[in-house]
């Protein structure tokens, strides 16, 4: 039975094949042709015409053609035939009325002795031929029989000679259903048995849901079942749900294959269709897609040649299958292409492409001119603020190589991309843009960019291998200042850049330009960045400079620095948010040995405002071991033992101290400005009961400095030859010149002095500055 809703807009034909019933019932027969495209309610009208016949008293039978059995002869005649006591019941049975034209029209009349017949055919277009013969056998002879054919399918379908007949047969009534008008919507809103609007909400919503639904009624079911599931609060403009996609899916099922075939190449084509690129993808004439089309426009799908909206572009890539995906995007790539189409444009279409093959397990085949498309795409994205893009083409383009063969320097391009959107994404390429930066020569702008890249991560050996030998180039005295300044152990020589040069590199990062080589460099370099005035301007520059299109990791760097300048000058509230925020933007694995940096930030202002519980949590944040070896590192240290030193864990701070003073004399520098570790440490010493005369430790060599943490930590004679590479006797005299300088004679006296706990089998520095901050004092 169909709903009130359903029969909204479909009056006048109702009421045209009502009076073809009373014909009907009066002794005269006759035929009606009822056709629209998908989802247009011909099986509405079917089942509304057939509950008024039986309610009339008529014998109704039905019928609905399939593709799947449109070879089966006389499919729809034994469908129609299968409730009645006719020996032609049977199709293609071994009686010879089984096979006769005549067989149906004997068995209506034979039913019409007692009372009138109504006989409905849905989606008539598939009727097998020998199903159309009887039917036209039997339209021809209506006037006599008292029966009411009545067909329902689909408008300007190229049928069987048969079947066209009878559609086009004189006694056969046209009744063409189109999609609803806005007024019809409104009615349509009102008469909705599961969600009723009242008519002030219905026409007002009516404009939006015509337009959105093209007045196709299936459409709108979907749109109102979506609607529903909103819940309590139900936005007043429609939404493209999952029952709006099944409407649509729907309506591709019901269209003829060509038709469907054009929506699909519209929603690959997307923006880029026009009626020529259109033919050529469907390899048709341009003439053969106007009807095409025309069916999508009756259908309610197409507005102005393209479909719909974005919803029903979404519905119909959703319908294709994997494969089908990815045959139609890597056609339209070649299309485009062919036509000259931007490299972005032809890019996007062989990532949806390659992306479909994944699912689907096939390979394929790749064109020689793909992956030049896609470096070139990704080039362009990248000064465009679009890296996200430019990474989806670069690890398109990598798949897709062809004979193993790579553009150059794609692979750091790649990476560089990734850092862009997701800096963690390119720890995976780490090991190649080693091998890179050997091969490449120090003048390529690559050879900087993979340098950064292994900066930010922490590979400052590999990078200071590679600038050894660099010579004296712009890119390569670049490379080296950063290499200074960030990993002074791992290039000795060269200095940390003067504040002039901090500033030039601010600028940049202020600015969104391309960051330098030394980004986690930078952050660190902020804290010798001049004068206190000088690092409070910068503070106020910073403050809310962010351009639009930022990427996620600047908009990250900028919460650090601007973190970074509020601690130093003591506004410890914003300084916090702002470490908060950075932290929030990308996760620790991401920000490599930079981590430290907005750590340290965070950790300082959290110590500052006595939220002891807060930094307890900072501290749980994992940190790479690389970050250790490196300025960052020190700054990580200095907070971490500020605040076990205010939590009262005087011992431990004392050794997070300890390991800040190691690393500085490791790398021949001095304490200075936000790297003071003296004061703090003979503040813990002074906790600990120690008589404050200068550092104790101090009065060592850089060597016996090391032998006496390595014993305090615990270690053997042996075990401390083995790490310092010299002899056990060599050990044995370092460790008397220590004795004697420090007054002791035991290593735990040496334990007692130097604020250390035994350490694991790590590096001397790394063990104790790593493990300090997760041991309570005894």
């Amino acid at each position: 039975m169909a709903t009130e809703e359903e029969l909204i807009g479909r009056e006048a034909g109702l009421r045209l094949l009502d009076g073809l019933l009373t014909d009907a019932r009066h002794g005269r027969g006759g035929a009606a042709a009822v056709t629209g495209g998908p989802g247009t309610g011909k099986s509405a009208v079917l089942r509304a015409l057939a509950a008024s016949a039986a309610a009339a008293g008529a014998t109704v039978l039905s019928a609905c053609a399939t593709e799947a059995e449109a070879d089966l002869p006389l499919g729809v005649v034994g469908q129609l035939l299968s409730g009645t006591a006719s020996p032609a019941r049977a199709p293609g049975g071994t009686g010879e009325a089984a096979n006769r034209p005549a067989a149906l029209y004997e068995a209506l009349h034979a039913l019409h002795d007692r009372r009138p017949v109504v006989v409905t055919v849905d989606d008539v277009h598939h009727t097998d031929e020998a199903s159309a013969r009887c039917l036209l056998y039997l339209c021809g002879r209506l006037a006599a029989t008292g029966v009411l054919l009545v067909l329902a399918g689909l408008p300007q379908t190229a049928p069987s000679l048969p079947l066209a007949e009878v559609l086009r047969h004189p006694r056969c009534v046209p009744l063409p259903l189109g999609t609803l008008s806005e007024n019809e919507v409104a009615a349509f809103l009102r008469a909705d048995r599961a969600g009723a609007m009242d008519a002030a909400t219905a026409r007002r919503l009516a404009p939006d849901w015509h337009r959105f639904s093209g007045g196709n009624p299936r459409l709108l079911h979907g749109l109102l079942a979506d609607h529903r599931d909103c819940g309590p609060v139900r936005p007043a403009r429609p939404i493209a749900g999952t029952a709006f996609r099944r409407a649509v899916a729907g309506c591709l099922r019901g269209a003829r294959t060509p038709v469907t075939q054009t929506a699909q190449a519209l929603a690959v084509l997307g923006d880029q269709v026009t009626l020529t690129l259109l033919a050529r993808f469907l390899g048709v004439p341009e003439r053969a897609v106007v009807p095409r089309l025309a069916a999508l426009e009756a259908t309610g799908l197409l507005d102005a040649g393209r479909l719909r909206h974005q919803g029903v572009n979404a519905a119909v890539l959703e319908s294709l299958t994997a494969e089908e995906s990815a045959r139609l995007h890597a056609r339209a790539a070649g299309v485009l292409y062919d036509h000259g189409a931007e490299p972005a444009v032809v890019a996007g279409l062989l990532v949806a492409a390659e992306a479909a093959r994944d699912t689907d397990g096939d390979g394929g085949t790749t064109p020689a001119w793909a992956v030049p498309v896609l470096a070139e795409a990704a080039r362009h994205a990248m000064p465009a603020g679009q890296p996200r893009r430019a990474a989806e083409f670069l690890r398109t383009a990598h798949r897709l190589h062809v004979g193993g063969q790579r553009p150059d320097g794609m692979l750091t391009t790649l990476a560089r991309a990734e850092w862009e959107s997701d800096p963690a994404s390119v720890i995976r390429h780490l090991a190649a843009l080693e091998r890179g930066l050997a091969e490449r020569r120090p003048d390529d702008g690559r050879w900087a960019e993979a340098a950064a890249l292994l900066l930010w991560h922490g590979r400052c050996e590999k990078v200071a291998e590679g600038a050894a030998d660099a010579g004296d180039g712009p890119l390569a005295r670049e490379v080296r200042t950063a290499l200074g300044h960030l990993c002074p152990g791992a290039s000795p020589g060269h200095p940390a850049p003067e504040p002039d040069a901090v500033e030039r590199d601010l600028e940049s990062v202020v600015h969104a330009l391309a960051p330098p080589p030394s980004v986690p460099a930078l952050l660190v370099a902020l804290l010798y960045a001049g004068e206190t005035e000088r690092a409070r301007r910068w503070r106020e520059l910073m403050t809310g400079a962010e351009p639009a299109g930022t990427t996620v990791t600047r908009q990250a760097v900028a919460a650090a620095t601007a973190a970074v300048l509020h601690v130093r000058t003591g506004s410890y509230d914003a300084g916090a948010a702002h470490a908060a925020r950075a932290l929030a933007l990308m996760s620790p694995a991401a920000w490599g040995v930079a981590v430290g940096m907005p750590l340290a930030a965070a950790v300082r202002a959290a110590t500052a405002r006595q939220a002891h519980g807060e930094v307890e949590r900072l501290l749980r944040v994992p940190v790479p071991d690389a970050m250790f070896r490196t300025r960052a590192g020190l700054h990580y240290l200095l907070a971490r033992g500020g605040h076990l030193l205010a939590a009262g864990r005087a011992r431990t701070a004392l050794a997070d101290f300890h390991a800040c003073r190691d690393l500085l004399a490791e790398w021949g520098e001095r304490a200075r400005d936000g790297l003071d570790w003296r004061s703090p440490a003979d503040e813990a010493l002074r906790r600990l009961g120690h008589a404050l005369d200068g550092d104790p430790v101090a009065v060592l060599t850089r060597a016996e400095r090391r032998v006496a943490m390595l014993a305090a930590a615990g270690c053997t004679n042996r075990a401390i030859a083995a790490r310092l590479y010299v002899t056990p006797s060599t050990v044995e005299q370092h460790l008397t010149h220590v004795y004697r300088k420090l007054r002791v004679t035991s290593r735990g006296d040496l334990v007692r002095l130097a604020g250390v706990r035994p350490a694991g089998p790590a590096e001397p520095v790394r063990g104790l500055s790593s493990g300090a901050g997760r041991r309570e004092d005894a």
